[in-house]
């Protein structure tokens, strides 16, 4: 059984398509945290930047605010996790979602074992705070929590490498057809099992993976 158990870990990843600037992903956040916390030693775990809004341009409108806001009060009253709508008062901002998404490619670089919590950070920043995480020197002292010198960070950034590695990133998700966000996979040696496209609960998560498991060892 324990030799089952490595050949397993050897073939099993986790992969999770989220957008750091997505409502539901936000709403979501304490849900798969806990998922990776109890299967860290049965599968492998990988995030994919999904891409809301990469490259906006226009700034939003009040009728954009006011989907927006309704999206969030949603979110907020299904998960339970706290949201600041003073973003609201906020003019001209440009929700553009690239910056964000690079700044976890960058993360996961620079700093591997820090790339979820720096996802986690971010959505706390936008959702929680308020901060605008468009913004590059935001990002970067965000990263500083980790021990990433500002610097370092902005230069890794700002560079075609991790503007290339994000593109790669949505270019994954559209592979995955992950139209949805947050999407959670079970990728079985080259077999892929959707476990949920969009927000679920805890419990039915736990469901569906456990309905993909006895699936995979009944191959």
């Amino acid at each position: 059984m324990m030799e089952k158990k490595h050949d397993l870990l050897d073939i099993l990843h986790l992969i999770y398509v989220v957008d750091p600037m997505c409502s539901w992903c936000y709403g979501f956040a304490p849900v798969i945290k806990k998922i990776v916390t109890e299967q860290e030693d049965t599968m492998q775990f990988k995030l994919v930047m999904g891409g809301l809004r990469p490259g906006t341009e226009q700034p939003l409108d009040e009728q954009m605010k006011a989907s927006i806001e309704q999206h969030w009060q949603d979110v907020e009253k299904v998960s339970g996790q706290p949201i600041d709508y003073t973003f609201f008062e906020r003019e001209k901002f440009i929700y553009d979602t690239e910056p964000g998404c690079r700044a976890v490619v960058t993360v996961r670089y620079l700093k591997p074992e820090a790339e979820f919590e720096m996802l986690e950070e971010v959505q706390s920043a936008f959702y929680a705070k308020n901060q605008d995480v468009t913004n590059e020197n935001v990002l970067a002292a965000i990263a500083g929590k980790f021990d990433i010198e500002a610097e370092a960070f902005l230069e890794r950034f700002n560079s075609e490498e991790m503007k290339e590695k994000t593109q790669q990133d949505f270019i994954i998700a559209r592979h995955l057809q992950a139209n949805a966000f947050p999407s959670l996979y079970l990728l079985n040696g080259t077999s892929v099992h959707l476990l949920s496209r969009g927000y679920r609960t805890y419990d039915g998560m736990v469901a569906h993976l456990r309905k993909a498991l006895e699936k995979i060892n009944q191959q």
